[in-house]
């Protein structure tokens, strides 16, 4: 997290630039999920390895 906030010139707070990177980080999440890693990068057993594994 950023410890300093970003202001614009006239001092407000930037928020076109955490509304920005907030879409980017609920895009990267939303593809995540679509796009899960492969099962020998995850770091946890999935479900169906820790029944039969």
């Amino acid at each position: 997290m950023d410890s300093k906030i970003r202001t614009r010139p006239d001092g407000s707070i930037d928020t076109g630039y955490y509304m920005d990177r907030g879409r980017k980080l609920r895009s990267q999440q939303a593809h995540a999920m679509l796009h899960p890693l492969p099962a020998d990068r995850r770091k946890s057993p999935t479900l169906l390895q820790r029944l039969f594994g």
